[in-house]
């Protein structure tokens, strides 16, 4: 029976032969999709239109991605005429879902490399802010900075927190909370930086004193965007008003 079967092959030969075809045949999709979505999120640059069918000018950067690479890749152009508009519970793996799907585990991915070298570090800083998104959902950005092994410091956004609220507690919460789920040691954190509002730079109950009761070493930075903000803001109204004083004297004397 060996000999039988190294001679004529498994019953299940052709079967298998089509079944590699298929599996090879939708593997090269994916590398064009998973090629468009590493270009598209390296630069920040959004996704989704307001369509999602082929041959629309409306259809985003993604689908716009694909139709470019297919005037060049006759692979794709002739998938892209079979399955380009297949329409509800057919496959084509060129869908929003497939793309958000990679999205994430692209998303996973960073986060472990980016957790990988926190740890390595040991010592880290803090920098943390809020503001509401596009559908005004009010959001805390977590942005820690290290120093990698060759002696470079990086900023790396760690994760979005939504509706955490804007006492000084609940920041403190979910801060620690976030860094505990990650099994980050806030003991080791030896910088923060926030802007200049009370619930954040308080001396006394701000997010910064909480965190100096947990890390007594964390000293506190503001943050010079916001400071600088602020300095402009003040700026501009004194200069307004010294506007307004000017042309009074100007028209002023221009009538005497």
């Amino acid at each position: 029976m060996k000999d039988r079967s190294n001679a004529l092959g498994r019953i299940d030969h052709m079967l298998t032969i089509q079944l590699d075809e298929e599996i090879n045949y939708w593997r090269n999709i994916l590398k064009r999709v998973v090629a468009c979505v590493k270009a598209l999120a390296s630069r920040g640059l959004p996704f989704r239109g307001h369509d999602e069918k082929i041959g629309s000018l409306h259809n985003g950067n993604y689908l716009m991605s694909l139709e470019l690479i297919a005037e060049f890749d006759p692979f794709l152009a002739k998938h892209i005429a079979r399955y380009g508009n297949p329409g509800s519970g057919h496959t084509s793996y060129l869908s929003s879902t497939t793309c958000e799907e990679f999205i994430r585990l692209m998303g996973e991915k960073i986060l472990k490399t980016i957790l990988m070298e926190i740890l390595t570090a040991k010592y880290f800083s803090l920098i943390i802010d809020s503001t509401p998104d596009i559908s005004h959902v009010d959001q805390l950005t977590i942005v820690i900075r290290y120093v990698l092994p060759h002696g470079s410091p990086v900023e790396r956004f760690l994760k979005f927190i939504p509706n955490t609220g804007h006492k000084s507690e609940q920041v403190t919460n979910a801060v620690t909370s976030t860094l505990t789920q990650f099994g980050i040691d806030i003991s080791n954190c030896r910088g923060q930086s926030y802007d200049n509002a009370t619930n954040m730079a308080g001396i006394y109950n701000g997010l910064q004193a909480k965190i100096k009761e947990i890390s007594p070493l964390a000293e506190y930075v503001p943050c010079p965007a916001h400071s600088l903000n602020l300095v402009l803001s003040v700026q501009l109204k004194v200069s307004k008003k010294l506007a307004r004083s000017f042309l009074y004297c100007k028209s002023y004397t221009i009538s005497s």
